[in-house]
């Protein structure tokens, strides 16, 4: 790759971060992506999505869809965020990984081809998913390529989710006799423990080893002086594919009623697993075979692939990067990471009108 490419790989990531673009404030990096759009000669359509909007592009008869989502989380303390800056060889910024290190090399890629080839930029990913949920395709596709950060695995299988807001009560003492009341503290980490040793959790498939429960916040109490009488908090529980999600949820309710606590189910995701034999499948297999090793792993986070399956399009997961930076003050990507994912999409585009 030249080396004014490679530089431009880091200049559009740059731009990108610099452009603020968490959930529900897309709007701008949308006006962005649809100007780089349209200069380099692809058809842009435009899709109402409540007051924001997701972006089609396309030229050509394309079989393939290549998408991702636009939106970030917030600054999440983050200092600097989206000042980004360039330490290392490697790019910092919200977003960096998640997902605008991802467009940057696809930008660049469709700027360096000109075969068939459809876009689809999302908004809301992060919260409600509505971009690719209300997403109305304007071809019949023969497959996906949803870009998120796999370290260069292709993720045939995603994990769903069931998760769930807690409130715990308890009985108040004084401090100083905790035997005399109940915490509710106490209460809610044990729900929580339990809720860890799942039997599937336990058992969680080989390409969901890092996968597990995650209390994403708790509060409660008001002094070491008293016993907490309330505990509230929400807990993130991975669903794997071939699990029964409604023996699960069974099993959590059964929990948390052991407990006396009141729960509220915020969202219940399923998972999915298509077929490795599938022609997308196969096609990425090709556009990457000598550039990265083709190595397989499931994507234990939600991505807009779950509703592009529930439009009948087959959709597998890949891209640059680690996710276990992803939403974190540490978040970066790789510029050599982002030099192999160009090439690869750029293949992909390529061979996509012979495959």
């Amino acid at each position: 790759m030249a080396e004014n490419d490679k530089k431009k790989l880091e200049e559009i990531l740059k731009k990108l971060i610099s452009i603020k673009s968490k959930t529900g404030e897309e709007n701008k990096i949308i006006d962005f992506l649809e100007d780089y759009l349209t200069d380099i000669g692809l058809e842009v359509e435009r899709e109402r999505i409540d007051h924001r909007e997701n972006i089609f592009a396309y030229r050509g008869k394309p079989k393939y869809l290549i998408a991702t989502h636009v939106d970030t989380v917030p600054a999440w303390g983050f200092r600097k965020a989206f000042s980004p800056k360039t330490l290392k060889g490697k790019v910092y910024g919200r977003g960096a990984v998640d997902t605008k290190g991802q467009i940057s090399p696809l930008l660049l890629a469709l700027e360096k081809t000109k075969e068939s080839c459809a876009i689809a930029f999302f908004v809301d990913e992060e919260k409600d998913a509505k971009g690719s949920e209300k997403f109305n395709p304007k071809f019949k596709f023969d497959g996906a390529l949803i870009l998120e950060p796999t370290n260069f695995k292709i993720s045939t299988m995603q994990a769903g989710s069931i998760e769930i807001y807690l409130e715990v009560r308890g009985t108040s003492s004084h401090g100083a006799v905790p035997r005399k009341g109940r915490s509710a503290i106490d209460n809610f980490i044990e729900i929580y423990r339990k809720l860890k040793c799942l039997d599937h959790i336990k058992n969680r498939p080989k390409f969901f080893r890092d996968s597990g429960v995650n209390l994403g916040w708790i509060r409660g109490g008001v002094d070491c002086q008293i016993v907490p009488k309330v505990c509230r908090g929400e807990i993130d529980i991975p669903i794997f594919p071939d699990d029964d999600m409604e023996k699960i949820k069974r099993e959590i309710e059964d929990i948390v009623k052991r407990h006396d606590a009141k729960m509220e189910i915020k969202t219940f995701d399923k998972p999915f697993k298509i077929s490795k034999s599938e022609k997308i499948v196969k096609f990425l297999e090709k556009s990457i075979r000598g550039i990265k090793r083709v190595e397989y792993s499931g994507m234990p986070a939600w991505t807009d692939a779950a509703n592009l399956i529930e439009k009948s399009i087959p959709s597998v997961v890949f891209g640059a990067g680690d996710l276990s930076l992803a939403h974190t003050e540490r978040e970066n990507i790789r510029i050599k990471d982002m030099v192999d994912l160009y090439m690869i999409l750029k293949r992909f585009i390529e061979l996509s009108e012979k495959y």
